[in-house]
């Protein structure tokens, strides 16, 4: 079975799925943006269990200090959606 990985995109296409306006924020490496429309998680690619990034297909880690004004976007009751992408050298690669 083959599978198509979705295109690359910039670093500004991805935040853009939050909607404007967007607010930055850092926790580690990871770069979260948060928008009317959605938050957007970007991630180092990699397999380094325990560390920031892809755990596996169905969980995210996000280490770092917490960010109060994120906690409501991972409650996960009447948050927007969440969107990862990975952060690879050529673009960000969406995650489904």
């Amino acid at each position: 079975m083959s599978y198509v990985l979705p295109p690359l995109v910039t670093e500004a296409a991805a935040l853009s799925v939050a909607g404007v306006p967007v607010r930055r924020f850092e926790m580690g490496p990871a770069l979260i943006g948060v928008g009317p429309e959605a938050t957007v998680v970007v991630v180092a690619p990699g397999d380094d269990p325990g560390a920031s990034g892809v755990q596996d297909s169905t969980q995210v880690l996000l280490r770092g200090d917490r960010v109060p004004e994120l906690h409501s976007r991972f409650d996960f009751h009447d948050s927007p959606p969440v969107h990862v992408f990975a952060r690879l050298e050529q673009g960000h690669l969406p995650l489904r």
